[in-house]
């Protein structure tokens, strides 16, 4: 039979379990092989994306390879690009070149395809066909009920006291305090930014349709006109700040949005600690000066079909990639 690179369906849903849960390790399992996430990240219907959402290589009737994917739209001067972000790529150790295969027919089929982070193998690969280092994604964290997260703490040792004492001070040190006249509105479901931005209402419709993480969205007022939007995910103990859109992006229009989701984080939720991403200088400006601390960055490989070096107006934050609902069966804090 040879080859066949071809999009899956829900019938595939048993094969693509099965391989999946054979090729990552066992951490990753409670995300990939869950039947209900499985079915939403590659074939719910998303009015913002009609297109396939995974595809597998096929040698001899056995799956070999498989990419799942999260699409974005851009515009760039006066036209509209499509793009991906790969994500649960992986190919059979025993079929050499799989995954690259279906590497470059996501090459040839979008504008562009971008990876944000990866296994070590991944990042040493991309640049070899053609992917650029663009930004660094930085990743910020704060504590905002610490006693609560130290119940449900992965890291139980001898320095957990330690840890709560920083915390509880680290959460109650206040951030600068936003101009007065701004506010957060929980927006009505589906709804999303009321100016354009690279996402829309059909995008967050799909989000809050999630069988893993709860997604909240809220808009941003100033003197009670509509000037930005933010989404919040609760997954377990963790609220992650999934995405920030402002009709100007400024630092102190970043830090006041940053202020505002911590507050929506303590309203509407009780998770203990809230964290966010980003790749712009005004975000992680803004992200220090509200409070929470950098813990780690992560590269961004990006590939242009057309040759072209720019990059492309994307934030990478979390609604960028699958970290807005990736995580085990417990609570694994970055403070």
């Amino acid at each position: 039979m040879g080859s066949l690179i071809r999009p899956t369906t829900i019938q595939d849903e048993t094969q693509i379990i099965d391989f999946l849960a054979r090729i990552f390790p066992l951490a990753d399992h409670a995300t990939l092989v869950d039947p209900s996430l499985l079915r939403w990240k590659y074939w719910e219907p998303r009015l913002d994306c009609p297109d396939p959402r995974s595809f597998v290589l096929e040698r001899d009737g056995r799956i070999v390879a498989h990419v799942g994917l999260w699409p974005v739209t851009v515009r760039i001067g006066g036209n509209r690009e499509r793009g991906v972000n790969m994500i649960d790529w992986s190919s059979d150790p025993l079929a050499p070149g799989a995954g690259l295969s279906l590497l470059q027919r996501m090459t040839r089929s979008y504008d562009f395809v971008y990876s944000i982070g990866g296994s070590e193998m991944t990042q040493t690969i991309l640049p070899k066909f053609g992917f650029r280092t663009v930004a660094q994604t930085l990743s910020w964290a704060r504590p905002i009920r610490p006693w609560r997260q130290m119940l449900h703490h992965q890291s139980r040792d001898l320095r957990l006291p330690l840890r709560l004492a920083r915390n509880i001070w680290w959460s109650r040190t206040p951030a600068r305090a936003i101009a007065r006249g701004w506010a957060a509105v929980e927006a009505g479901a589906g709804a999303g930014p009321d100016f354009p931005a690279e996402r829309d209402d059909a995008f967050f419709r799909y989000l809050q349709q999630c069988p893993a993480a709860r997604c909240l969205t809220f808009h941003i007022l100033s003197q009670s006109r509509k000037v930005g939007f933010f989404a919040l995910s609760i997954l377990r103990e963790q609220t992650r700040i999934t995405g920030v859109w402002l009709e100007d992006p400024s630092p102190e229009n970043w830090r006041t949005a940053f202020h505002l989701a911590q507050e929506a984080a303590l309203r509407h939720t009780d998770t203990s600690e809230i964290i966010a991403t980003g790749a712009t200088e005004a975000s992680a400006r803004a992200a220090g000066e509200a409070g929470m601390r950098l813990r780690g960055s992560l590269p961004v490989f990006l590939f242009r079909k057309s040759g072209g070096t720019d990059a492309v107006p994307l934030q990478f934050q979390l609604s960028d990639h699958d970290a807005f609902f990736r995580g085990g069966r417990l609570a694994d804090f970055w403070t």
